[in-house]
């Protein structure tokens, strides 16, 4: 499935929320320095956990 209003496809990084790389990276240049506040403003890693690892990722860039 594609979203044809945008050229990029989204990397989902969290399936059970549907949270995007974008919004991650997003949250992350607004301030958002840890996984518990990801989690609060997404949702992500509050369901099977199997994307904390990604996110983790995320933050340390």
């Amino acid at each position: 499935m594609e979203n044809s209003q945008s050229n990029q496809k989204e990397k989902i990084i969290c399936t059970c929320t549907g949270t995007t790389e974008e919004k991650v990276k997003q949250l992350i240049a607004k301030g958002a320095n840890n996984l518990d506040k990801i989690a609060s403003a997404t949702g992500a890693s509050t369901g099977c956990g199997s994307c904390d690892v990604l996110i983790e990722e995320l933050l340390e860039k």
